[in-house]
């Protein structure tokens, strides 16, 4: 966010205003909406400054950068004129609404409620309060204000603004390995999941089908950036897959492999394991068999 935050004073407001704030100046909607423009008045030209926010795929990383959406309204009285200018996001914890005018402001009206126990405000300078988020708020989650900005001039009044809450990002993963049997007759089928906490280039993993038979097994592989190639040494009647490339951090890399067998029931598979740069990723995936 490029616009520096100069001070949130709402932190020294009173226990009491924040229980009138919360039960009443605020709701909140799973409903996804688009940002409402202020209600005009003949001396009044709206100038919405909306920044195009998808709740739904945008996401804050801790620290931000935020996801800002802003509005102003110039208003005209007698030979006087001077527009005022807000801009409102969220963070990981709080709802931020920063103000600015270019005569200045004295005080803040939120939903009907004083909202600013500080001093005057200069000209062309931002200043914000800051209200903490519901426990449990979720993306997409709606918040909706009216705000008067008072001072130096007529009040000038924001009337249903609306923003939907972007989420945080999700932040890391664990390593895991698993597999399972999926088909264990004569045509047969077992599925690997491989997901690293972070990227790593020099990936290798491998294991074993047993009493193969047949032609090649079929590999199909989703994520990733991993190449398959497979072998029976010494003539063995089991055949041994090895993967080896690349995964990005978090992705889930899923690896399917079908296959002819001699038999139909037992231990379909060896032990497989999941390397990189010949260092564990996860605990080798034991033999997968059928009940």
């Amino acid at each position: 966010m490029k616009t520096k935050i100069f001070t949130k004073r709402l932190q020294r407001y009173s226990a009491w205003f924040f229980a009138a704030f919360t039960a009443s100046a605020f709701f909140y909607s799973c409903q996804k909406e688009p940002i409402s423009k202020p209600i005009s008045s003949a001396s009044m030209t709206d100038n919405a400054m909306l920044k195009s926010i998808d709740c739904e795929s945008d996401c804050i990383q801790p620290g931000g950068p935020y996801f800002e959406a802003s509005n102003s309204r110039y208003i005209t009285y007698g030979q006087n004129n001077k527009t005022v200018s807000i801009a409102y996001y969220n963070t990981e914890s709080s709802f931020i609404i920063k103000v600015k005018s270019t005569k200045g402001w004295n005080d803040l009206v939120l939903n009907g409620a004083d909202a600013w126990p500080g001093s005057p405000v200069a000209p062309n300078v931002w200043d914000s309060i800051s209200i903490p988020l519901a426990q449990g708020w979720q993306a997409c989650d709606l918040m909706k204000f009216t705000l008067a900005v008072e001072g130096q001039g007529p009040p000038v009044t924001f009337i249903n603004e609306s923003y939907s809450l972007v989420g945080m990002c999700p932040q890391g993963c664990e390593s895991s390995f698993s597999g399972e049997a999926i088909s264990c007759g004569s045509d047969r089928e077992a599925v690997y999941r491989l997901r690293a906490s972070e990227d790593m280039d020099n990936v290798k993993i491998q294991g074993g089908l047993t009493n193969f038979t047949g032609a090649d097994a079929e590999i199909s592989i989703t994520g990733g950036n991993l190449v398959a190639s497979q072998s029976s040494p010494g003539g063995s009647s089991n055949r041994v897959i090895k993967l080896t490339g690349s995964v990005s951090a978090c992705e889930e890399v899923v690896i399917r492999i079908r296959w002819n067998s001699t038999n139909s029931g037992g231990i379909i598979t060896g032990s497989w394991s999941a390397k990189n740069g010949g260092v564990e990723i996860a605990p080798n995936v034991e033999g997968l068999f059928c009940q």
